[in-house]
């Protein structure tokens, strides 16, 4: 054999030899096939011409398949003998050749699996791709959502995590996942042959949770091509974008199949009224979380014709927030003399979806109990302080220049470490509020003790760590905000009067917080987690939630309840939600003051038989229009 056949033949051996394992057990089928004809034509040709050409042929497999054989060669002549063993040889040779393969096969299969690259086989499951900061939160609350129902999948895919780490720490949180079956992936959460392996082709929604716009951009694409190609009408994509300045650019990627939420804008509004209200963001959990109570939207003919006003009346258990309208359109606290007309489907707040049973006959109200006159919200009087830097700063100034007075003092203390934002913030300019800019130790109690006043000052104590962080850096701006906590804790106890909201990135972090006896937490990717678990179910959400955390519409709001009901005397629930609903605005709850304790508790979604005897500082909470 020349040396370019011999080539030929080398580079074809490496071609058949990397194809695969099916490609090899051809090809090692073939040789063995091959190789008992030439050996059974030798046995026949020397041995026994006599026994015909079959005999010589069967001898040969025979031994090639099983080496046994070779002991019924006993009374041989020995040049057989020595043929026989040689046979043998050449059949332990093919035997253990397509052992290995095969074994190697399966080696190869269960590192695929341990690798999570095998095919996903389920139908209506989330996929949730990215396992950024929140996922445990997701999984927690779709956990809870799937109570109800008898199994359903849930399907994890990382860029990063390898399938066992994924599948050990998901034990470790969650030892009993009730009804909800989750099965982990490892895979780039961008490739198309990758997410293939998820069945986004059968499944009921996406959720992308990443801590990059550009990353969850690109993953909204190559999902909406799946969802195209697999005609799979039903399915969407939920995502967060951090930049309010890429949201266009994920609506244009998702073609209508994606509800996107801005974050950044959504936690600044957050921010800021929790900062003005105690309590509230309990209630924006415990509107966004599947426990107590949470937004349904479902059909409910026998209401027809009777006003918003009044409709809170036939339902014991639950608020009707509003109503969706037959072209989908979401009407979110609308005017009170709206009817309720064929075709609406009403936007209810309950514990459950289901429960919400109108009576025949409307609740009795207390109207003495009723003060007709509107009292006007007055403006923050408070000093602010912000503590820390964060990127969220300008968006949370101007939504709090809508309510303090003229010539309202900010003061934001940054540490030396962050000095290179300085003239950002002193360049900031509003209406009513002048800004103080400040460089110092933000964790010395003998420099806070200079910024704050004995008087009641609203404190926000802000995190920042850029759009994309790790879970080291997640916890080393934790630290730093509990050193703070617990700074302001001590000088509490000195007699200094504060109000403090602090921002928290880790949700498992809040229990350390709690220790400091903080009026409120703020936690952005853990409300942001809720909410898409929560859209991931219910697509309608996105414009009901939307709505709740824009300058659009309607807001939360906490208001004193003395403001709409005699409180010389207890109210019941329903009555209180009249006094609520002629102003157009709806009653989801109300805050309770304890004087002794000085602490507040939120009631949210109460029985509206319920006789309640508010107080000078109880407060109604309300979806309202500014």
């Amino acid at each position: 054999m020349n040396k370019k056949k011999k080539n030929r033949f080398r580079y074809w051996f490496d071609n058949q030899m990397s194809s695969g394992t099916g490609a090899l057990i051809r090809l090692l089928i073939i040789v063995t096939v091959v190789a008992v004809f030439l050996l059974g034509l030798l046995v026949y040709a020397i041995f026994s011409p006599e026994e015909g050409f079959s005999s010589g042929l069967w001898a040969a497999l025979t031994h090639v398949m099983d080496p046994g054989f070779i002991g019924d060669d006993a009374g041989a002549s020995i040049p057989k003998i020595i043929f026989m063993i040689v046979v043998c040889f050449v059949g332990i040779l093919l035997t253990s050749t397509l052992t290995g393969i095969i074994c190697n096969a399966i080696d190869e299969k269960v590192k695929d699996l341990q690798r999570g690259k095998s095919m996903v086989v389920e139908e209506n499951h989330v996929v949730i791709l990215g396992a950024a900061n929140g996922l445990y939160t997701i999984i927690s609350e779709l956990i809870e959502a799937n109570l109800n129902q008898k199994r359903v999948g849930l399907v994890i895919m990382d860029n990063h995590l390898p399938k066992d780490e994924m599948d050990e720490s998901i034990r470790q949180r969650f030892p009993d996942t009730k009804t909800t079956k989750i099965i982990c992936r490892s895979g780039n959460i961008c490739d198309l042959s990758d997410l293939s392996v998820c069945s986004i082709d059968t499944c009921r929604s996406v959720i992308i949770n990443t801590d990059n716009d550009f990353l969850t951009i690109k993953s909204i694409l190559a999902v909406t091509k799946l969802i195209k190609e697999s005609e799979n009408a039903s399915c969407y994509i939920t995502a967060v974008i951090h930049d309010e300045h890429n949201v266009e650019a994920a609506e244009i990627a998702g073609e209508g199949y994606a509800e996107i939420l801005s974050f950044r804008d959504a936690m600044s509004r957050i921010i800021a009224h929790t900062s003005r209200h105690a309590g509230l963001s309990a209630v924006y959990t415990e509107l966004f979380d599947y426990e107590g109570s949470e937004f349904y939207i479902e059909e409910h003919p026998e209401v027809i014709g009777k006003s918003m006003c009044e409709l809170n009346l036939y339902f014991p258990v639950s608020i009707v927030a509003g109503v969706r309208k037959a072209d989908g359109k979401i009407l979110l606290n609308p005017d009170p003399e709206y009817c309720v007309v064929e075709g609406d489907q009403l936007i209810l707040f309950a514990e459950d979806d289901g429960l919400s049973t109108p009576t025949e006959e409307p609740a009795e109200v207390q109207k003495s109990a009723i003060l007709m006159e509107r009292v006007p919200e007055q403006p923050l009087t408070n000093d602010i302080l912000i503590l820390g830097y964060s990127r969220n700063i300008p968006a949370i100034l101007s939504e709090e220049d809508h309510y303090v007075a003229p010539n309202s003092l900010v003061t934001i203390a940054i540490p030396e470490d962050e000095a290179e934002h300085y003239e950002e913030l002193c360049a900031l300019r509003y209406q009513n509020i002048r800004i103080k800019v400040l460089i110092t130790d933000i964790y010395s109690r003998v420099e806070l003790q200079k910024l704050l006043k004995k008087e009641n000052t609203l404190v926000l104590v802000l995190a920042d760590t850029g759009d994309e962080y790790t879970e080291e850096e997640a916890e080393q701006q934790d630290a730093k905000i509990l050193m703070i906590l617990l700074q302001l804790k001590y000088l509490s106890s000195q007699g200094y009067r504060m109000k403090v909201t602090s921002e928290v990135l880790r949700a498992e972090n809040q229990e350390l917080a709690e220790i400091t006896e903080v009026n409120d937490f703020v936690i952005g990717r853990n409300i942001a987690s809720l909410m898409m678990t929560q859209i991931s179910q219910y697509r309608e959400l996105k414009s009901i939630f939307s709505e709740l955390l824009t300058d659009e519409g309607s807001e939360i709001y906490v208001r004193p309840a003395k403001h709409y009901i005699r409180i010389d005397r207890p109210v019941d629930i329903f009555t209180a939600g009249i006094a609520a609903a002629i102003r157009q605005e709806v009653l989801v709850g109300y805050r309770k003051y304890d004087r002794e304790t000085d602490s507040y508790s939120i009631i949210c979604n109460p029985p509206k038989s319920d006789l309640v005897q508010w107080g000078e500082d109880d407060c109604f909470i309300v979806i309202a229009q500014d």
